[in-house]
């Protein structure tokens, strides 16, 4: 049996579902395509476990209580080949752990988004070494096919003209409630208490998430840009950044009437609110939005996600995908169903 060794950066609420489902699909997985996914490292911050033959079941249960390593560059040495080094944190510190991997031939998989939407230099360097070996599907839209379709229209001669939508989960379920009549701050408090949001919201409120999505697919239309060239617009004032996010979420407040009064202008115009993403050659926004009723966007519910692709193709009647984009659980298994791609490689090889 082929063995395909696991280290792990993050284990935080998708990290943690994402050990749960390869440990419990893995007697499956093995009995399908004959490899066994070994866990060999699991790492929180700048400490973990480390056990290049597999860690044990004892190691996982005392997880994170015991520690034998301080960082997880040793993973990346000391794990015998092939490996995939697994990013699910929200760090842009995880980068050189995952060069370092990608330099080795190994595969790296990432549901971060940070390490990627950095500066176009970083992003031209992970794929220089990695090329098909570093996968981010989740990045963008969580589980739904966001990336590998975008690749496929490209691959097949397609031309991009635009792609819009709604990228965020966190702020589809946020405006979804808003409709109902629910004060801004109180949807917020709904969205953290879901595990929609980032760990710290305003990530999500200030546009930074969706803004760094945007980044991601307009980087795989080909295009050279920085995070600074997508104009963005926040859903609460700078000034409030200084706060803790306790102290933030307190003085969210304020911001209630206000997006009470948005939504019932919206009404009254037969529209309703949406924060869009627009990614064209010429121009990338992320903005708040009057849509019109009964349009692909007012169709959103609950944390959906809906991505629009207008193409050469796809011109009069644009390419659609629409479902769950947040989520601990639906994320992790869009990660792990990278790893199974990665499985599937390693299985019909030689």
């Amino acid at each position: 049996m082929k063995k395909l060794n696991l280290i792990h950066l993050g284990i935080g609420r998708v990290g943690k579902a994402l050990v749960r489902q390869i440990t419990k699909q893995r007697e499956e997985v093995e009995k399908k395509y004959d490899v066994r996914l070994n866990y060999c490292g699991l790492f929180v911050s700048d400490k973990g476990l480390l056990n290049p033959k597999g860690l044990t079941l004892e190691q996982f249960i005392h997880f994170p209580q015991i520690w034998n390593v301080n960082n997880a560059y040793e993973a990346v040495v000391a794990t015998p080949s092939p490996f995939i080094l697994i990013d699910t944190t929200a760090s842009e510190e995880t980068y050189p752990l995952l060069l370092s991997a990608l330099k080795k031939g190994e595969w790296v998989v990432l549901s971060n988004k940070k390490p990627i939407s950095g500066s176009q230099k970083r992003f031209d360097l992970l794929h220089k070494f990695g090329g098909r070996k570093i996968l981010y599907e989740t990045t963008v839209g969580a589980a739904l096919p966001v990336i590998s379709t975008l690749r496929n229209l490209i691959a097949t001669g397609d031309d991009i003209m635009e792609i819009k939508g709604c990228f965020s989960g966190t702020l589809g379920f946020l405006f979804s409630q808003l409709e109902t009549g629910l004060m801004f701050s109180q949807a917020v408090a709904q969205a953290m208490k879901k595990g929609y949001t980032e760990p710290d919201p305003r990530d999500d409120l200030s546009g930074v998430d969706v803004a760094r999505k945007a980044l991601i697919l307009a980087r795989i239309t080909g295009q050279k840009k920085e995070l600074a060239d997508v104009a963005l617009a926040s859903l609460y004032p700078k000034t409030m950044d200084k706060y803790n996010i306790n102290h933030f979420l307190q003085k969210i407040t304020q911001l209630d009437g206000l997006y009470t009064k948005k939504f019932r202008e919206a009404k009254r115009k037969n529209k309703t609110l949406r924060f869009v993403a627009t990614i064209a050659q010429a121009k990338s926004t992320v903005d708040l939005e009057a849509v019109n009723k009964a349009s692909d966007l007012d169709s959103l519910a609950g944390p959906d996600n809906i991505i629009i692709f207008k193409t050469k193709r796809y011109f009069d009647y644009p390419l659609v995908i629409k479902g769950p984009g947040a989520g601990i659980e639906v994320t992790a298994s869009g990660v792990f169903a990278e790893i199974l791609t990665i499985v599937k490689m390693i299985s019909f090889t030689t």
